[in-house]
């Protein structure tokens, strides 16, 4: 290993793949380390993170045991000469030591100072010159225990007026799984009241902040760690208007919107993209509606002309799983959070057009929506299914939006709890619906079935999935893979055989093999389970699949899933990401950043424009929508023979 060779090895905790994939590049160095040869500082804290590796991995399958067992006695020599090499070294110019040091090294050669106990050589104003110049980054700093007990206050002052120290603090606190991920700690000196200075400092410092951040402040939930008062809430979300207001003025914004309407088109439905407005286009058949009217075609319309509801009734209000767009702009997701993305929001106002201009079109036919709602539980159950027990008060026209929409909720009220009686009993007794005064919540409606939703539970199911449908086993391949991203869609389309993938991804190719994802052609090449594999991508894109709109093969392998405990079953009316748009919409008990709509209007809270009340309105008769939809298909399973 001479001066001018790096293989620059990294030791990262939370990758075992990165561990194998380090271990490879490792194997060369251990074979020829020589402890009289001279060892830079970089060179001296790669070995140290190669002896980490080693000791944190099993035997690779592309070595034998013995070979491994060899390298792992190796490394207790290499810790005994790093240990060496740190007590000789010169540390009266400590900048110039953090100055030679390669840019992913900064956390190893701190941990490393103060394992072998070297921090009493270094001052305090050595330590402060280090983070004024910025050779150690605070975050790594405060990754250090050893590190922020000593110099507990120099840290403190340097975090009072300090971007970064404002933003760790704002991520400590406020971005989902953030303070269990990384083991940071910060100074004792450093009090609650310093910190929400520091955050005061940060909305108000010279610096643009960051607009996500400010909204994680704003949208901040009551924590018992760190109290952010109302006054700091509306500083944050004042100042992240002025941001946007600043940055997508009419000059400089880019434009995108969707558009619906409804016109003398001979097919049922015409949706587009534009790619000069960037807007999406749903235009609907006029003729449609004026020949099908009936009350249930109507209601049909929200899952088979507007595709409010999937083939197996998942509701595409919905958050999903987070796109590539989201990944690459890496909003931070806040603790008690709704994780709205791009997809959400561009869904948000494309549904919002459509249900804007179905009220228009329903409108020249004297039927509101509300109307809808109004024969679906007073005339088609008892119609459909016999039952006629169910009670809906639709809100008169006469009154305001706001009124409207009030009453909207409290009849929402009623409904969950009819049905919630209905499920439980097999009737709704009147006497018992007076006295209850208590709202249900939207998890105590249970299906009628015992096994409606599966979820993902298993970690080798999750490895599973994400091998088939990302491009992680792809890398390194025999032969150009560009424009294909999945496992999955390459082997649909290219010949190919476990050796044309990089050997520490044919363990695995086997393992998907073994697993029943794959499977081996008579000529030995690689080809797909269509039913394991179209299943495992409708649950990796949905998060929830549902037991009864299984045909027979799937089913098959989901009963078998549900036999290896590798997917939690549940039984309720709605799934939990329906449970959680939901809550999203009406109230605060779960995420913090919650329309909270039920609370704002049944408590005359509500204060924002007319175009606000109008999005509020069309908000809430998604949520009906939902639960009518929702409510159909609970007796549609109870009862087939009357579907």
């Amino acid at each position: 290993m001479s001066n001018n060779f790096y293989e620059w090895i990294t030791y990262n905790k939370y990758s075992v793949l990165h561990q194998y994939h380090m271990f490879q590049r490792a194997m060369s160095i251990l074979d020829s380390f020589d402890a009289a040869n001279n060892y830079n500082l970089n060179q001296v804290i790669e070995l140290e993170n190669i002896v980490r590796i080693v000791k944190s991995i099993d035997c690779p399958k592309n070595i034998t045991p013995e070979k491994f067992k060899e390298y792992r006695d190796k490394t207790s020599g290499i810790s005994r000469f790093v240990f060496a090499y740190f007590q000789q070294l010169d540390l009266s110019d400590v900048e110039s030591v953090f100055q030679s040091i390669w840019t992913y090294y900064p956390l190893d050669m701190l941990e490393l100072l103060d394992r072998f106990g070297l921090l009493k050589k270094i001052p305090d104003s050595s330590v402060q010159n280090l983070l004024n110049k910025k050779l150690i980054p605070l975050f790594c700093i405060l990754e250090c225990k050893g590190w922020v007990k000593k110099y507990n206050q120099v840290i403190t002052d340097f975090m009072m007026n300090n971007k970064d120290a404002a933003e760790i603090i704002i991520k400590y606190y406020l971005v989902k799984d953030f303070a269990e991920k990384e083991s940071i700690v910060f100074p004792k000196a450093l009090t609650e009241e310093k910190k929400i200075s520091v955050l005061n400092y940060y909305i108000d410092g010279a610096f643009e902040p960051h607009p996500n951040y400010l909204e994680l402040i704003e949208n901040a939930p009551i924590l018992d760690e760190l109290h952010i008062g109302d006054k700091l809430r509306l500083k944050a979300k004042k100042a992240k208007e002025k941001y946007w207001e600043n940055h997508f003025s009419e000059r400089s914004s880019f434009s995108y919107g969707s558009i619906a309407s409804f016109q003398e088109i001979d097919e049922e439905k015409n949706e587009s993209y534009n790619e000069t407005d960037h807007h999406v286009y749903c235009t609907y058949s006029k003729k449609w509606v004026r020949e099908h009217h009936d009350f249930p075609t109507l209601l049909n319309n929200f899952i088979f002309l507007f595709d409010f509801f999937d083939s197996e009734l998942r509701c595409q209000f919905v958050l999903k799983k987070k796109s590539t767009l989201d990944e690459l702009l890496a909003k931070s997701e806040g603790v008690k959070h709704y994780p709205i993305n791009s997809q959400f929001t561009t869904n948000r106002m494309i549904c919002f057009t459509i249900l804007s201009a179905y009220m228009r079109e329903l409108d020249d036919y004297g039927i509101s929506i509300e109307d809808l709602f109004d024969y679906f539980f007073n005339d088609y159950l008892k119609e459909n299914f016999g039952i006629s027990d169910f009670e809906f008060k639709k809100p008169s026209k006469a009154v305001s939006l706001s009124e409207r929409i009030k009453l909207l909720y409290i009849e929402m009220d009623g409904i969950l709890k009819q049905l919630k009686y209905y499920i439980e009993d097999g009737r709704i007794d009147k006497e018992l619906m007076a006295i209850s005064s208590n709202p249900v919540r939207i998890g105590e409606l249970k299906s009628f079935l015992e096994q409606k939703y599966a979820y993902l539970k298993a970690e080798n199911l999750k490895e599973e999935m994400r091998f088939l449908f990302t491009f992680n086993l792809m890398f390194g391949m025999n032969f150009a893979w560009n424009g294909y991203e999945s496992l999955v869609q390459i082997i649909s389309k290219e010949h190919l055989f476990v050796t044309d993938f990089a050997k520490p991804a044919q363990g695995w190719i086997n393992w998907l093999v073994e697993r029943g994802s794959l499977c081996l052609k008579d000529d030995g090449s690689l080809g797909l389970n269509i039913a394991r594999c179209a299943l495992l991508y409708d649950l990796y894109e949905n998060e929830v699949v549902c037991f009864a709109h299984q045909k027979a093969k799937p089913r098959e392998i989901l009963d078998e899933l549900v036999k290896n405990e590798e997917v939690e079953v549940e039984s309720a009316v709605f799934s939990r990401q329906e449970r959680d748009y939901y809550n999203y919409v009406l109230n605060k008990k779960e995420f913090s950043n919650s329309l909270d709509l039920r609370n704002a209007f049944l408590h005359g809270s509500f204060y924002g424009t007319d175009e606000e009340l109008q999005q509020a309105y069309i908000e809430t008769l998604k949520i009906f929508i939902m639960i009518v939809v929702k409510a159909n298909e609970e007796f549609c399973l109870k009862f087939p023979e009357k579907e």
